[in-house]
């Protein structure tokens, strides 16, 4: 994403939002408004056997406005929420669904050009206790030019009668997220040539042509914008510039992917040796 995010992330206190709310004292915190987006933390009911509790993060994006996925490339800002100060819950994990390539005068990047919903998996520690979430959220928001967000989220899960319309937002955002690959869609191959990449992907068949791929790093490597160079019946074929590589002999990597074709997507890994 533009280099100007980098410049301008240097100097927070002109060009981010900053700001923390008010404790919310309820299963959904207050909507945290600041340029081009306004942003609430969900959750519904409370944490299972196994201490997962289900939440989103609703992104509220003005028309215009952008935000990052999970790799959004060398100078973007993927959304990160930090949970340390809360009670009782110990780890918070954002799930995506799948994106879309942007591209301007600063190059390519993967994220969302529409209001987006991010799934949240918190970990609370013993199910049997109150817990109570501070998030502390860092994303960048962008129109022409990408703006730093932090913002402190509050929510006390299960403190009151959950809200219908809530719940429905969390069970559709993870609803949502890309499928498990199988033999008719998701990468069949993937081998390193030189600075590049060479990905091979199945399509179903009648499936929403050109497909879209999205890599995220993996150990030592790091990766360019995926160009599709072959296109045929059932599959195509992707060519990824090799940006960081180790120097010597490695072991084997595994590589996480989303995949789209049209509506459709899938994540999963592929083996990079």
């Amino acid at each position: 994403m533009p280099a100007m995010f980098a410049a301008r992330s240097l100097s927070l206190a002109a060009a981010a939002a900053l700001a923390t709310t008010a404790a919310a004292h309820a299963s959904s915190s207050e909507p945290f408004v600041t340029d081009g987006a306004t942003l609430r933390l969900v959750t519904s009911g409370l944490a299972d056997e196994n201490g997962q509790l289900r939440g989103a993060l609703e992104i509220r994006l003005d028309p215009g406005w952008k935000t990052y996925w999970k790799e959004p490339g060398a100078s973007g800002v993927p959304p990160r929420i930090d949970v340390a100060d809360s009670i009782n819950v110990s780890a918070a994990q954002i799930h995506f669904p799948a994106p879309e390539w942007h591209e301007d005068d600063y190059g390519a990047w993967a994220g969302y050009g529409e209001p987006v919903v991010l799934p949240v998996t918190f970990t609370v520690d013993d199910p049997q206790r109150f817990s109570a979430i501070e998030a502390d959220l860092f994303l960048g928001v962008c129109e022409t030019i990408c703006v730093p967000v932090q913002a402190r989220l509050s929510v006390e899960p299960g403190s009151a009668p959950e809200d219908a319309a809530d719940g429905a937002l969390v069970e559709d955002a993870f609803d949502a997220l890309p499928g498990a690959p199988d033999e008719t869609f998701g990468v069949t191959e993937a081998a390193r040539s030189g600075d590049r990449l060479v990905v091979k992907v199945s399509i179903p068949a009648g499936g929403a042509d050109p497909a879209a791929l999205f890599l995220a790093p993996a150990g030592p490597y790091m990766f360019g914008v995926p160009k599709t160079v072959e296109t045929g019946a059932g599959g195509s074929t992707f060519e990824v510039p090799v940006l960081s590589a180790p120097a010597g002999a490695a072991d084997e990597v595994a590589v996480t992917y989303t995949l789209t074709s049209g509506d459709a997507a899938v994540t999963g890994t592929f083996t990079l040796r």
